[in-house]
């Protein structure tokens, strides 16, 4: 598929169609209305960088190209997924957007407790400080939003951990 002159509504229709998709199922999978689904593809409104990637998993689109077309996201930010996208195999980046149901929840390492996890990674009270607001924002998360969360640590802690062995 050519992409050169067409819009992000344009592109997901097509993905979608070719996949022989319905809205109405494209929606059900990604817990996006149907509604918002026919305004994205309609080009009247531009998805969040979180509604694109829940897009580009359900009908395996080009996360990056999709990414781009939105214009959702800082130039440096879209140089890093690129980057990655080098790297990393499709499979991967699938499971770090939360595509993965092998996958329920962080490692449980024994004694992998806050403070043990404190001690071992030596982090500073800021990073503390918003590791803790973090964690505190999460589980006001949806389910499926909480679980996409700790999907995209575990592939960055697994990503790290196949770098330096």
């Amino acid at each position: 598929m050519t992409t050169d002159q067409l819009t992000l509504g344009e592109y997901i229709r097509r993905l979608r169609r070719a996949a022989k998709r319905s809205l109405s199922s494209l929606a059900e999978e990604t817990h996006i209305s149907y509604s918002h689904l026919s305004r994205i593809e309609n080009d009247s409104t531009v998805p969040n960088a979180d509604t694109v990637a829940r897009i580009a998993t359900a009908l395996d689109g080009d996360l990056k190209l999709m990414l781009e077309m939105a214009d959702c996201l800082p130039r440096a930010i879209l140089d890093r997924i690129a980057a990655r996208e080098e790297t990393t195999s499709p499979s991967s980046l699938r499971r770090a957007l939360g595509d993965d149901p092998n996958r329920s929840g962080l490692p449980r390492d024994s004694g992998a407790d806050l403070n043990g996890l404190a001690l071992a990674a030596d982090p500073s009270e800021v990073e503390l400080s918003a590791v803790m607001t973090a964690v505190s924002r999460l589980v006001l998360l949806k389910p499926a939003q909480r679980s996409a969360v700790i999907r995209l640590i575990q592939s960055l802690y697994e990503e790290r951990h196949e770098q330096s062995s």
